[in-house]
């Protein structure tokens, strides 16, 4: 986010991978942790393993609350676009069908 507008929103392709970065990061971070205590690391490394635990998925959830806000805005401009078919679609009259079925 550093540099980037707050105003600005991601497209579909960049909203999605800022999200699976994100759970990417988590899942990686859960993996590095859970290694790492069943190896039973030196005690120099474990602040190390700390900070790389905690700071991963943070920077990797940095940008998601941009990034879920525009996938939200775009589902909602999706939702606007159907409504507008259905309303024009109804004010088309009812014919019967010309076989009579």
């Amino acid at each position: 986010m550093i540099g980037m507008p707050s105003g600005i929103l991601f497209t579909r392709r960049e909203a999605t991978a800022a999200c699976v970065f994100a759970a990417l990061a988590a899942l990686c971070s859960a993996s590095l942790f859970a290694a790492a205590v069943l190896m039973h690391p030196p005690a120099a490394v474990i602040p190390l393993l700390v900070i790389v635990c905690v700071g991963s998925p943070v920077y990797g959830t940095w940008q998601l609350p941009l990034a879920i806000a525009a996938l939200r805005a775009e589902r909602e401009s999706h939702r606007r676009a159907i409504m507008s078919l259905r309303r024009s679609l109804d004010q088309l009259p009812e014919v019967e069908h010309p076989l009579g079925h």
